[in-house]
């Protein structure tokens, strides 16, 4: 599904990428540090590279600036390779992200090195998000369709083009589902369950995890831990975050199994060591807090004001980015699709916070808490200095928690007999039913931007004709997207049902197992010889499923 907004979208096609193609191709060609102060008409970015004239199209901006938007197809190639000097707003980001995918640049530094630029960042993503899906099956197919719903089209369109947040955001997602998985998945007795691996009591049979597969979950949030210290400066306060939600909710008994792993010292503790060093030497050494004022840009007020103007001027946009507001903000989907998208949010959370734990409720307010209280901080402080800066996207590697949250408080960490009964109530097909409205919204948001860059930005949906079209043609990426819906779909169909032995069966439940999981199942149930009221948000008896 990225692979098809890389190849759909012209150079420069979403938020501040030509900047962040220029970084790519600095960092790979050794320029960790901008060269010289540098400026461009738009006004944002002072400080640049030496880059090949050819990297960029010219008039590199002209689909959004200066207004009216217009077609793709006023940008002009360019072949010269001599190097002359580009500004770039991320001059002083972190180089991590931007290695990996400037590399195909330094050969083809033009279209086709982004493209392939481009594709390595879809990859990426693609892996994160795959390693997400597997870690949210071991929690039920809710949370699986979860992971499907904070995708959004806006998720997808970050990960198909050069910009280190889509990333980012994949990996936080990664986090939520894993941790979530050690911390709450399966069953348990009073006992918390088997040994473990080294010792590790409590996170063995008892959470449906064998010896290997909780390596697995720690060494996959190891890289979500890396990549989040190391690609975005947002990263390490936002994993913090992460971690706490989901510590707040572990069943009693894992976080102390956890902390007493061995490996999971090792697995965890040695990219957390390596990602916070890293983080405060460039931090020290990028100079990267040092902004340097745009008086043209910047708002001024008393703090009552800029929050005034913050509420009608950029609430509606951070809510509408994170479904979809594309380009530089100016290309729109409808409400109803966004509206639509929030509600497929809502089945999942507006039931959590009517009947799920305090635990839960807790985490669900604390996260949206944080998500308005940070994009508000940073546009308070950087209001004056150089305006409006935030974006609703920003927050999202945390943001997704209150979504997957809810989808396992629904789940409930449930035995295999307890999953088996759920397949036969229907959550199975309520999943696959949340999965699936998302098809056409993706569909809708692809064709809507292509509309916009072949054809104008007022024009009818049309994505097979205009005046500028994608590299192969349009219905190259509409078959992409096909595709990748379809499996998506698929994948939240046969999921964890096929998932044997670890903890799941897609077969009847037999009388032993269904005597086993009464003991798990009420609403008295103990975990470790406490009360587990946050369990989950059903525990009725079996005969009500």
């Amino acid at each position: 599904m990225s692979a098809a907004w890389a190849v759909a979208m012209p150079v420069n096609g979403t938020y501040d990428e030509k900047h962040h193609i220029v970084r790519a191709y600095a960092v790979a060609h050794g320029d960790w540090f901008p060269a010289e102060p540098a400026t461009e008409r738009t006004g944002f970015g002072n400080e640049g590279f030496e880059v090949p004239a050819s990297l960029l199209p010219g008039e590199v901006d002209c689909a959004w600036f200066p207004k009216p938007p217009k077609p793709a197809s006023c940008q002009v190639p360019v072949t010269d390779r001599s190097p002359i000097l580009v500004s770039s707003n991320v001059a002083r980001y972190s180089p991590v992200y931007y290695l990996a995918v400037g590399l195909p640049l330094l050969a083809w530094p033009d279209a086709t090195g982004i493209l392939i630029g481009r594709l390595i960042s879809v990859l990426l993503c693609a892996l994160l998000l795959a390693a997400a899906a597997s870690s949210a099956a071991r929690l039920g197919r809710l949370v699986l369709a979860g992971v499907v719903l904070v995708a959004t089209p806006m998720v997808i369109n970050l990960a198909g083009s050069i910009n280190p947040n889509g990333v980012e955001i994949a990996a936080g997602i990664l986090v939520f589902t894993t941790l979530l998985a050690l911390l709450r998945a399966g069953s348990e007795g009073p006992s918390g369950g088997g040994a473990g691996l080294d010792s590790g009591a409590g996170l063995g049979a008892g959470a449906g995890l064998d010896e290997p597969a909780i390596r697995r979950l720690l060494l996959l949030t190891g890289v979500a831990v890396a990549v989040l210290l190391t690609v975005r400066q947002l990263g390490p306060l936002l994993l913090a975050v992460d971690v706490a939600a989901c510590a707040v909710l572990a069943r009693p008994g894992r976080l102390r199994a956890l902390c007493r792993l061995r490996a999971a010292r090792w697995i965890l503790g040695v990219p957390l060591l390596v990602g916070t060093v890293f983080f405060g030497y460039w931090t020290v050494a990028s100079g990267i807090g040092d902004i340097k004022p745009m008086a043209w840009n910047a708002r001024h007020g008393t703090a009552g004001e800029l929050l005034h103007q913050i509420y009608a001027e950029r609430v509606e946009f951070y809510l509408h980015q994170l479904v979809g507001q594309f380009g530089y903000g100016e290309t729109t989907i409808s409400d109803y699709a966004i509206d639509a998208w929030y509600a497929l949010w809502a089945l999942l959370v507006l039931p959590a916070l009517l009947w799920a734990g305090w635990r839960v409720r807790l985490v669900l307010a604390g996260l949206a808490a944080f998500s308005a209280a940070l994009l508000l901080g940073l546009e308070l402080h950087f209001a004056p200095l150089v305006g409006w800066t935030q974006h609703g996207r920003y927050v999202l590697p945390a943001a997704v928690g209150m979504v997957l949250v809810a989808a396992a408080a629904a789940s409930g960490g449930r035995s295999a007999a307890a999953a088996a009964r759920e397949a036969l109530a229907g959550q199975r097909w309520f999943a696959v039913g949340l999965a699936a409205a998302t098809v056409p919204l993706h569909g809708y948001a692809l064709t809507r931007v292509m509309t916009r860059y072949q054809i104008g930005i007022d024009a009818p949906l049309n994505p097979l004709h205009g005046s500028w079209l994608p590299p192969g043609g349009p219905l190259l990426p509409l078959a992409l997207l096909a595709l990748g819906l379809v499996a998506l779909v698929t994948l939240v169909a046969v999921g964890p049902g096929s998932r044997s032995p670890e903890g799941w069966s897609a077969g009847p439940v037999t009388g032993s197992e269904a005597s086993a999981d009464r003991t798990t199942s009420g609403p008295d149930r103990t975990v470790d010889g406490a009360p587990d009221n946050d369990a989950d948000l059903s525990t009725t008896n079996p005969a009500t499923h």
